[in-house]
């Protein structure tokens, strides 16, 4: 009798809203839907199955048990987990790419998301707001999960013991950013970077006209870019406990840089370098600019002009090695030649980065949990995204995790993504293909009479 019901309900919700759903814009569709699932726009209600259109200002609910996988125009993918309230408040897309948004709300329960077109054209466009901070996404996949008090507590209990705690692949951060920055990873991928942005081994990074760029790493030590400068990160390897292994070796292939060395080089100072199309540079402790004017043939000013302003540095290519001492300045004219020495330092207008106020804690540090507080808890999987408060934000990497409390007080980045959320039997669904009707999650529900609806 309840079943007779509810499936009148639907069919009388779905009629009164045929006619107002003409007026609206689709924006996606259900790629699934288990259990009860509705969308609400203004008073019109209706029940959500397979293939079910999807209209900007959507209000989206899962019931109890319940879950849907939702496709937009832009291929991005969404499942929204049971107990879920989440809406879309405001969709463009197929016009101007630079215009292009999507802007989502997540009133409670949880999300996975596998960001599609929108954020690859527009990366600022694409953002899940939040009571308590609002997520921002550069072309990634992340989950994000709001959790009440009490909400999460069981789910934390069952997966607590099965995560570990690995060594994040972000060696670096962007601290200072003006004008655009690009980088290009070893996928060959482009994505556009802000400040706090991650870097990762083997990005190669180009800054735009009129930009530059101060860069971070987590030996602290630090780069700043000058404006259309290609500066590769060839390979990075710092870890504490392991000063044997460390490694930093960098590119210059075009433009100028300007460097701080770290903590590597005050642990093995053979372990730090920097190639360029003349010479590679070693270190020994120092603060040096390097700026590569181009080859030259018939050019006067040409080459790759060196300038120590701490420490000093050796310079080695076929010519052999020559000692570049603090004060001097010296022009590489070809690999197979020697540094000449000269009065005149490169031109940078772009700050030295020993001058640059860096906050090393705030960029790196992170902290355990040993239980679920209320909050935000966001897991970034792909790419990169953002935690953004009116005051503050808090940049995720590949493989990392950030909590923001119901209160307010606390937005920090986790030592871990949590198993309650990589292990979420609801989440893992988003790229999943069904081929029964009733194929269901690993729970209880076995036979039909124990669910209120399947919907496909």
């Amino acid at each position: 009798m309840i079943k007779r019901i509810f499936i009148l309900l639907s069919i009388t919700l779905f009629g009164s809203y045929v006619q107002a759903a003409s007026q609206l814009e689709q924006i996606g569709e259900v790629i699934f839907a288990r259990g009860v699932v509705t969308a609400q726009t203004g008073s019109q209600i209706r029940v959500l199955g397979k293939a079910a259109p999807i209209y900007e200002g959507d209000i989206i609910t899962t019931g109890p048990k319940s879950f849907t996988v939702i496709k937009l125009n832009d291929q991005t993918r969404i499942s929204l987990r049971q107990n879920t309230v989440f809406s879309f408040e405001d969709f463009a897309y197929g016009q101007d790419e630079e215009k292009e948004s999507a802007i989502m709300r997540l009133f409670k329960g949880g999300l996975r998301s596998i960001s599609g077109l929108i954020s690859k054209h527009n990366p600022d466009g694409f953002k899940v707001k939040t009571s308590v901070a609002t997520i921002g996404i550069r072309g990634t996949k992340f989950d994000a999960r709001l959790c009440q008090e009490g909400e999460c507590e069981q789910e934390y209990q069952k997966t607590t013991d099965s995560g570990t705690v690995t060594p994040s692949n972000v060696i670096g951060r962007i601290a200072l950013l003006k004008g655009k920055l690009n980088s290009t990873d070893k996928s060959g991928e482009l994505r556009s970077l802000s400040k706090g942005a991650p870097l990762y081994e083997g990005d190669a990074l180009e800054t735009g006209k009129d930009s530059f760029a101060v860069l971070a790493f987590r030996d602290q030590s630090r780069v700043s870019l000058k404006a259309e400068t290609q500066f590769k990160i060839e390979k990075f390897q710092y870890n504490i406990k392991e000063p044997d292994k460390d490694s930093s070796f960098f590119r210059l292939v075009k433009g100028g840089m300007r460097a701080l060395t770290g903590l590597i080089v005050k642990r093995n100072p053979s372990a730090y370098s920097v190639a360029t199309a003349v010479a590679t540079i070693g270190i020994r402790g120092t603060g040096f600019d390097l700026l590569w004017l181009g080859p030259c043939q018939g050019a006067t000013e040409c080459g790759l002009v060196i300038n120590v302003w701490e420490g000093n540095i050796i310079s080695t290519n076929d010519s052999g090695s020559q000692d570049i001492l603090l004060g001097q300045i010296a022009r590489i004219r070809a690999i197979d030649l020697p540094p000449d020495f000269i009065d005149q330092a490169p031109v940078f207008i772009v700050p030295r980065p020993d001058k640059v106020d860096i906050d090393f804690d705030n960029l790196f540090s992170t902290t355990s949990i040993t239980g679920i507080e209320p909050g935000l808890y966001v897991a970034c999987y792909e790419g990169h995204c953002t935690m953004q408060q009116e005051d503050r934000s808090l940049d995720l990497g590949a493989g990392e995790a950030g909590f923001a409390s119901i209160d307010g007080q606390q937005l920090i980045r986790l030592e871990r993504i949590e198993p309650f959320q990589t292990d979420d039997p609801y989440l893992r669904t988003i790229n999943q293909l069904f081929d029964t009707l009733y194929e269901l999650l690993d729970d209880t529900i076995i036979a039909e009479n124990e669910f209120e609806c399947i919907v496909q």
